[in-house]
């Protein structure tokens, strides 16, 4: 087991949206929706967040959002300009569901009203020209539990970021997702392992 005092903690959860984690996002085809799938992933992050929320850990939730106007022609952001999103009925699934339907948090991770969200616009880095940082100094927080998606994408490099900033991360291994197996396995093998402490959720203990 691994203690972690309630006091100064703060739980993030990075992109746990309909685009990548729902089958009919129009990420699922990256594989992210079906590692997910395969290892419990959204299963895992609900049972953590609510042993966190048990605890009076505060909540934060990490969005994807986009301004298609200025994203720029290149790597993933090319790929998404092409997109053709139309607005149509809520529960509509497949092509054509609204950019606001496709970047909602999925259903089964819904934020409780005192959870706190935070938007990242047309980045991968929750820390970058957001409000997080000013949250958790609000909140005095200086050690973050950290969960979602993509694993060695938009999360490692919140992870670093957090690192980065003299952050203590705790990162549930069992409560993130990426493209592959392959991927996956290198980001917590390797690359948390320098950044913070790798656990899965039944090691974590809340201690007062």
């Amino acid at each position: 087991m691994t203690d972690v005092k309630r006091e100064g903690t703060a739980f993030i959860i990075v992109d746990a949206q309909n685009y990548v984690l729902h089958e009919n996002g129009f990420g699922a085809e990256w594989g992210v929706c079906q590692h997910a799938k395969e290892t419990n992933m959204i299963e895992n992050t609900k049972k953590a967040t609510e042993k966190a929320r048990v605890k009076g850990i505060p909540v934060i939730y990490i969005v994807m959002g986009l301004r298609l106007k200025v994203l720029p022609d290149m790597g993933l952001w090319k790929d998404i300009k092409k997109i053709n999103f139309k607005e149509i009925s809520p529960g509509g699934s497949g092509p054509g569901r609204s950019l606001a339907e496709e970047l909602t948090i999925v259903e089964e991770l819904t934020p409780h009203p005192k959870d706190f969200v935070v938007t990242k616009y047309n980045t991968m880095d929750a820390f970058h020209n957001t409000d997080l940082e000013l949250i958790l100094k609000g909140l005095k927080c200086d050690t973050l539990i950290l969960t979602g998606d993509a694993t060695n994408l938009c999360f490692e490099t919140t992870v670093r970021s957090a690192f980065n900033r003299g952050y203590k991360c705790i990162v549930l291994s069992d409560c993130t997702a990426t493209i592959n197996e392959e991927f996956q396995k290198f980001a917590i093998e390797v690359i948390f392992p320098m950044l913070g402490e790798v656990i899965m959720v039944e090691e974590l203990e809340i201690i007062p």
